[in-house]
């Protein structure tokens, strides 16, 4: 993963935690807020499906993950188990 291409993904997770408004367009439609946010498509299934694991082995933040899992409805156990497990 290139740095600007996390530096995006990370402004989206974070912005998940400052703009509700954020969280809200996301749920309704994924694809049009990460076109917004200038994320690569080839990254936008691992988000939308929240594919935990390999987003943080490609060197994005896992607190901010924590705010993907969150808009998602993941909690907390399963978070845990999905940043572990390489199957996500």
């Amino acid at each position: 993963m290139k740095a600007t291409d996390k530096f995006r993904i990370e402004a989206l997770l974070r912005d998940f935690h400052l703009k509700p408004e954020v969280r809200e367009r996301f749920l309704k439609d994924p694809d049009s807020v990460m076109r917004e946010y200038g994320i690569d498509p080839r990254y936008w299934p691992l988000l939308k499906e929240g594919r935990l694991h390999t987003l943080y082995k490609m060197g994005v933040h896992q607190l901010l993950l924590y705010h993907l899992a969150h808009v998602l409805g993941i909690k907390r156990d399963e978070y845990v188990r999905r940043i572990n497990s390489p199957e996500f």
